[in-house]
């Protein structure tokens, strides 16, 4: 491994921290969470879940889930809206050009595990991207609770999340709908 390749990349990963994350910042959210806070959230609600799946290999979900949104540092947070604007598969393409050249210097196994990420084949796979969409439910709480304003648009999106099979993420899930049905 090129160690100066590796000091280049983890350096260029430094401006995910400035990369806002689109949809909250649309919505008019005060300071919305950067992609680096989005992927640490994740990560770390990938491991905590994890453990309580037995066909999930912990690690390896939480590479996945480090991986998922680096492109996102060349390419910004695209939002959802602007998907329809794309020509089929070219954002799927242009995201794998920028993995293979950002994730080179850590050789093919991080490659293999972006190519894992989009296909959502594999059990770690599916079960970071129910993840990925459990956080953002999470987040909208936060939003809310700390008076960032309504994102009413999103909650809805998000109120009929699957477990995808993950007895972990439905009881997470049940968890939120009994929070969201306490009176305030």
């Amino acid at each position: 491994m090129d160690d100066g390749a590796l000091l280049d990349l983890l350096l260029e990963l430094q401006a995910l921290d400035r990369v806002p994350r689109s949809g909250y910042a649309l919505r008019g959210v005060d300071r919305p969470e950067s992609v680096s806070e989005h992927s640490f959230h994740l990560a770390f609600l990938v491991w905590a879940l994890a453990a309580r799946e037995p066909e999930v290999d912990g690690g390896r979900a939480v590479a996945l889930a480090l991986v998922h949104d680096l492109v996102e540092v060349r390419t910004g947070d695209l939002p959802r809206t602007a998907a329809r604007y794309w020509p089929a598969g070219a954002k799927a393409r242009a995201e794998r050009a920028i993995a293979a050249e950002l994730l080179a210097p850590l050789g093919d196994g991080a490659q293999q595990l972006f190519a894992e990420y989009q296909a959502g084949e594999t059990a770690e796979a599916r079960f970071v991207k129910r993840c990925d969409e459990l956080q953002v439910r999470l987040k909208v709480m936060a939003y809310e609770r700390w008076g960032s304003g309504s994102l009413d648009d999103l909650r809805a999106a998000l109120a009929d999340l699957d477990d995808g099979g993950f007895a972990s993420i439905g009881a997470l899930l049940a968890a939120l709908d009994c929070y969201d049905r306490r009176p305030s």
